[in-house]
């Protein structure tokens, strides 16, 4: 089999590069989803290159996507304070954006050390379990963006954060809302909010009591749905008193 030496070239020019595996093994518990990670990937390769603003232009041609889906899931990394965007002033005037993906790394290194010290409290302690939380909290964010179909906004992952911090929505209520959301084509955060608030008031414990409640909410819907409503048709409907076909 012969090789073409053009070949060999560009693959010996185009280096390598390197991923930690503990990134591919947890990156979902910082909050990055699959595009994400594959964005990040694509882009590192640009900077083990020495290219440290990469073209998302580039990246697309490699991907498969549109160069503004490569910038929404960079722009969705920003927001979950994984990458900093960084402007720089050069000689001739021209302004150039670098991306910094310290914060990331600081992330990954916060679970190594804290998902340590965690499981050890757990086992001496009885505390929770920290790298679990984060694992859910990620579940939460990857699940709504995967209904809603785009990533999310700063506010969105600033509402999901105050439902885990301030409200402490269990997150398997959580997960069964969006679900109840999506049923009803009533994708938003307020709608999944409202029904979480809605459960918290029944002081719900299980899904099995959620699951009760739609059964009970379905029959009743099947008997408004099967009522016969006998509306006559020789009166004026105008002047009728109405209270006699109570």
């Amino acid at each position: 089999m012969t090789v073409d030496q053009d070949n060999v070239l560009a693959f010996l020019n185009n280096g390598h590069t390197t991923l930690d595996n503990f990134l591919l093994l947890h990156y979902r518990e910082i909050g990055m989803n699959n595009e994400e990670l594959l964005v990040y990937i694509q882009t590192k390769v640009g900077i083990d290159q020495g290219n440290r603003e990469p073209s998302t232009e580039l990246i697309s041609q490699a991907i498969g996507w549109p160069a503004k889906k490569v910038f929404s899931y960079l722009d969705s990394m920003r927001k979950k304070g994984l990458v900093n965007f960084k402007s720089r002033h050069a000689s001739d005037g021209k302004v150039t954006t670098e991306l910094d993906f310290n914060p990331l790394y600081i992330a990954l290194l916060n679970i190594q050390s804290s998902g340590s010290s965690a499981n050890e409290r757990v086992a001496n302690q009885g505390m929770p379990n920290l790298e679990k939380e984060q694992t859910e909290r990620a579940d939460i964010y990857n699940l709504v963006e995967q209904e809603f179909g785009r990533p999310l906004s700063q506010i969105e992952m600033e509402t999901i954060k105050q439902w885990f911090d301030i409200d402490h929505f269990d997150p398997k209520f959580i997960k069964a809302a969006v679900q109840e959301a999506v049923l009803n084509a009533a994708l938003n955060l307020r709608y999944i909010e409202t029904i979480l608030v809605s459960w918290q008031k029944k002081n719900y414990h299980s899904l099995n009591e959620i699951k009760n409640e739609r059964q009970q909410h379905r029959q009743y819907k099947q008997l408004q749905d099967d009522e016969v409503v006998d509306i006559p048709t020789n009166v004026d409907i105008l002047n009728v008193d109405w209270n006699k076909f109570k």
